[in-house]
This record gives structure tokens, C-alpha cells and sequence, in this order.
């Protein structure tokens, strides 16, 4: 599967339907401080909310966080520069 593909299914799906079949793993996690990116805890009912807003329009969840974003900045844009 590719990145998007896995993305797409994990937006998808609750990763508690596999804990059974999860295996133990050791992971190592290095952090690093990416330009752009940026996280925000939602909440257990707003990412549900979210996720099935995603799928009913047929785009990732991120993907539809980005454009509500992107739709929020340009709304606020031009009523600013109104004034």
C-alpha cells in the first residue's frame, strides 16, 4: 500500500476493530520541528465528526481540515482588508 492508500484507511477505520492482532513493537520516534505542520487535539467526538464528514465527501480527513482551514483564513482575509 502507499502512504496515501494507508492514510486513507486508517481515516477510515478505529484501530481498536485490529488491537487483537497487533503484535508488540519496539519503535524508535525521532522528533524533528517541520515548517507547516501543526497538531491539534480535537477531542474523541470532534475527530468522529471529522472523520465522517471526510468520507462522505470522499477526501482524507487531513485533506478536509486543510481546506476548512484554508476556506477560514481567505473568509477572514477579505473581510479585514475591507475595512
Amino acid at each position: 500500500m502507499t502512504e496515501e492508500e494507508i492514510g486513507k484507511f486508517w481515516d477510515t477505520h478505529d484501530s481498536t476493530e485490529y488491537f487483537w492482532d497487533m503484535e508488540d513493537a519496539e519503535v524508535q520516534v525521532t522528533f524533528t520541528r517541520e515548517k507547516g505542520v501543526l497538531v491539534i487535539p480535537l477531542g474523541e467526538d470532534r475527530l468522529r465528526s471529522v472523520r465522517e464528514i471526510a468520507l462522505e465527501e470522499g477526501v482524507s480527513s487531513n485533506l478536509l481540515l486543510k481546506n476548512w482551514i484554508a476556506e477560514g483564513i481567505k473568509k477572514k482575509l477579505k473581510v479585514t482588508r475591507r475595512v
